[in-house]
């Protein structure tokens, strides 16, 4: 499984009381959004979350297990991508699955229509049996070779989404820590 690693430096050390807050700043975001504590001590934890399941959700939700360290000038996260590795194989497999699927059905229910509709068995009259299947699978095929280009692009922008709200969620949480 994938895995991303950040850290936030601060100049000057943090006190006690300061990575708790810190600590809890950060528990806080990722409860709200569905992230479960497994494990919690005073100046670390670990959480898991539900996975991502559409590009409409907060990209913290591309990591489904996140190990938070404070230590004396910096927040350390460690975070398994696995929401992130589930949503890029729906993007790279889904488009070309459907229509491979649908391409087979067409080539199938319109071979066997036009068959009987002109009276040659399975097909059409210029492309008979397997000729008509192939013509119609690549014919079904067409519109998702597009994503041929746009489902890698959609794999990238998912995992920098992700990358990129984990480190706002590093660095504003010590950002919030010396404000206070």
């Amino acid at each position: 499984m994938k895995t991303y690693s950040t850290a936030a430096f601060r100049s000057r050390p943090v006190t006690p009381v300061g990575s708790i807050k810190i600590l809890n700043s950060v528990l806080s975001k990722l409860a709200n959004n569905g992230f479960v504590i497994v494990e919690r001590r005073n100046d670390s934890a670990i959480v898991t979350g539900p996975g991502l399941r559409s590009t409409r959700q907060n990209p913290l939700l591309g990591a489904t297990r996140i190990q938070i360290a404070v230590d004396d000038n910096q927040v350390r996260l460690n975070a398994e991508l696995g929401g992130v590795a589930s949503m890029q194989k729906f993007v790279l497999l889904f488009p070309f699955a459907l229509g491979f699927a649908l391409s087979v059905f067409f080539a199938v229910a319109g071979g066997w229509f036009f068959g009987k509709q002109f009276g040659i068995g399975f097909g059409v009259p210029w492309a008979k049996g397997w000729s008509w299947f192939m013509i119609a699978i690549g014919i079904g095929m067409l519109p998702a070779f597009p994503w041929l280009l746009i489902s890698p692009w959609m794999a990238k922008l998912i995992r920098n989404n992700t990358h990129q709200a984990l480190d706002d969620l590093v660095s504003n949480s010590i950002q919030m820590e010396s404000d206070t």
